[in-house]
């Protein structure tokens, strides 16, 4: 890998690793080694389509260079968890140059080759945990650059309310005000609208919801010299009778490339049974760990009061606190009686930050407790980080998680802070059946506790499966559906054969009682007619394809099989990028020596990889760097550098043959000021990337 594409891909990791600092510009003169700068956002409009529970979210957004000369530009931004990027367009002399899903490495390619000949492409990729980065290079002095991207995603659906999420707030890295900022959300759904609010802007006079029907809204959030302080949040409540059974359904035509097979997504939510919550069986574990700040210590302390403040005193209930090792309340679970709950806060009040994140050792003691059938069973996991001790393979921790617990308990974890590797915490709640809940620091802890007592006391719905009548469907995913909670919705995403009215049935069971329960439902009404789950259903097959290559490592098979769907749908995945390219007839495109800077393909890099951890983090004078090599790995060429949001290095860890085992650094020997920085692991041609925070200098 040539250092111009390492450097490039190590500053948009490093400047992604800041909490909320996505959402801006950078740029510096192009070629140069100047340090990049935020440029303005002078306009943002967004447009948003809502049906029922899909959302489909157009951004147009123009920034404006005011350097006098020509820049190379890096945009990084995140979207809501689940979102699937559909399109990407570029505006360039006066012209809208729509992009194209290729392959990652033969993207990056075509994106060097125009900038060694002063073109304008433009290039978008993933980063991971649904943060993306766009390279656009030149751009000319003082000039406008503008840029359209489109997503679309199934809503998250709790307590019978759909959230729509607009993560406003990743654009307050502007250094000035938005000249313009304008959303503009059309909701329908198949029944009624009993209420569309958003928290986020009560009472705002920029803000308004007009109803032009029954089933009809539309909300707009506008205003002028726009500072962002906050997401915005839509939630959506529409009217149910009983059991809803609906189904979103799109049929391809030729210029799709989609097959001739119709799609469907359907969708079961069963009645309310807020008012029969069961008794909890639930255990909190708590990180407790050095990288908990003092506001996070605050903010989990919070938390973990007003959870203590629901419990009944038919709840049971301990608390786990992990950082090097493990420490518990009591024994094992007891009930929350008044005396117990009181010792239960003094337990909390106490609870202080130091040691390293053991996080395989708290999930192992919170499993080895005895949760009975007749009650809600929960595991509550509060967590600012990641592993940096005991067990640090991610797929090992979900693999012993798998194995330990035998009484499949739930676990939902709560993350605190944007440090978090949320990919483990998603994984650990899928793969339970539980959900994951974010705290930013300016979210009512409160609120969101009461709702996540709310949904946890509910009884899971398991072993659930639906079924279609005489429906021909094939192709369904999830194949298995996981565990809901009773209030919850149950989704999946299929192809069928010819289209029609089909009674569709949930089966399943709730605390060892069958149920059953049956609808009709219409397959290829115009009406229910949305192009978006065509691309929600590719989604969902890669997704499960990336968990097989999770468990496999990245076999070529598995690899080429995500690059297909994701060709063939035009959705942007891990292995595939979005090239927009003025001069996309250049003969030079074709030249095969234009691929000797590219980015390694999937089957070049090695299924196992390089493994650091930093301890206490943030990191302090006295952190040290962790790096463990497989032995798979043993003698390859490794190095292991500091690099700033610049893309800067500050300091070089170590350069040499990598040897088997895990080594120890302290961080004592680089002086480091305090800031956001990321640790690059090079490998061969294999580069990956940790973040790095640290709170106070090291000297």
């Amino acid at each position: 890998m040539t250092s111009r594409i390492a450097i490039s891909l190590i500053l948009l990791c490093a400047a992604a690793v800041q909490a909320w600092s996505v959402g801006a510009l950078f740029v510096r003169p192009l070629r140069s080694s100047q340090t990049y700068e935020a440029i303005a956002i002078t306009r943002y409009d967004a447009r948003v389509t809502i049906h029922d529970h899909v959302a489909t979210t157009h951004v147009d957004q123009m920034f404006r260079n005011e350097l006098n000369q020509q820049v190379e530009a890096t945009l990084i931004f995140p979207l809501p968890d689940g979102a699937v990027i559909t399109e990407m367009y570029y505006h360039f002399n006066g012209n809208r140059y729509k992009a194209s899903v290729r392959e990652k490495k033969e993207a990056q390619a075509a994106y060097d080759a125009k900038i060694r000949r002063v073109m304008d492409p433009a290039l978008l990729q993933e980063l991971g945990d649904n943060i993306f980065k766009l390279q656009i290079a030149p751009i000319n002095g003082v000039s406008d650059v503008r840029v359209e991207i489109t997503y679309t995603e199934i809503l998250p659906f709790a307590l019978g309310t759909s959230t729509y999420k607009h993560l406003l707030r990743t654009t307050g890295l502007s250094p000035k005000p938005l000249e313009r900022m304008s959303l503009t959300i059309d909701a329908t759904t198949q029944s009624s609208w009993v209420s569309i609010t958003s928290p986020s802007y009560i009472g705002s006079p920029a803000h308004t919801v007009t109803m032009l029907s029954p089933s009809q809204a539309r909300v707009v959030l506008g205003d002028e010299g726009f500072v962002p302080t906050k997401d915005y949040r839509l939630e959506l409540v529409s009217k149910r009778t009983g059991v809803e059974m609906g189904t979103l359904t799109y049929v391809p035509v030729p210029a799709d490339s989609f097959g001739t097979h119709p799609f469907f997504l359907s969708w079961v939510i069963p009645p309310d049974a807020g008012e029969n919550n069961l008794p909890m069986s639930v255990t909190f574990v708590a990180d407790v760990s050095s990288s908990m700040s003092q506001r996070r210590m605050d903010q989990l302390r919070d938390a973990m009061m007003a959870f203590l403040d629901q419990l009944d005193a038919q709840d049971r209930f301990n608390i786990v606190t992990f950082s090097t090792g493990v420490t518990t309340f009591r024994s094992t679970l007891v009930a929350a009686d008044q005396a117990t709950l009181t010792d239960a806060k003094a337990f909390v009040r106490q609870m202080r930050a130091v040691g390293l994140t053991n996080i395989s050792e708290a999930v192992r003691e919170a499993l080895r407790y005895e949760y009975p059938t007749s009650t809600a069973n929960a595991i509550v996991f509060l967590t600012d980080g990641q592993p940096s001790w005991g067990e640090l393979n991610a797929s090992r921790i979900l693999d012993s998680l798998t194995s330990w617990n035998v009484h499949k308990v739930p676990v939902y974890p709560i993350t605190i802070g944007a440090e978090v590797n949320l990919s483990l915490m998603r994984s650990m709640a899928k793969q339970t059946g539980g959900f994951m809940t974010e705290i930013m620091h300016d979210d009512s802890i409160a609120v969101i506790i009461h709702d996540h007592l709310r949904r946890i006391s509910m009884p899971n719905m398991s072993d659930l499966a639906l079924s279609y009548g005489g429906l021909r469907t094939l192709d369904v995913e999830p194949s298995v559906l996981p565990n809901v909670n009773v209030g919850g919705r149950v989704t999946q995403a299929g192809r069928y054969e010819e289209g029609g009215t089909f009674p569709v049935t949930l089966t399943g069971s709730v605390l060892g009682l069958d149920f059953r329960m049956t609808n009709d439902v219409v397959f290829g009404d115009p009406k229910t007619s949305n192009r978006a789950v065509a691309r929600l259903w590719a989604r969902a097959r890669v997704d499960a394809l990336l968990e097989q290559i999770g468990r496999l490592g990245e076999r070529p098979e598995l690899v080429n099989a995500v690059i297909d769907l994701s060709l063939q749908f035009g959705i942007l995945t891990k292995y595939t990028a979005l090239y927009s390219d003025p001069d996309e007839d250049d003969p030079e495109d074709d030249d095969p020596n234009n691929n000797a800077t590219s980015v390694p393909g999937p089957d070049e890099r090695p299924v196992e990889h390089v493994t650091v951890s930093i301890a206490p983090h943030p990191a302090t004078a006295s952190s040290s760097l962790s790096i463990t090599v497989p032995a798979s790995l043993d003698g390859q060429p490794l190095t292991v550098t500091i690099v700033d949001i610049f893309g800067r290095v500050v300091a070089e860890i170590t350069r040499g043959t990598a040897k088997a085992g895990t080594s120890h650094v302290s961080l004592l020997q680089w002086r480091i000021a305090p800031g956001s920085y990321l640790i690059v692991t090079m490998l061969g041609e294999h580069t990956s990337s940790h973040p790095l925070v640290i709170l106070e200098g090291v000297r």
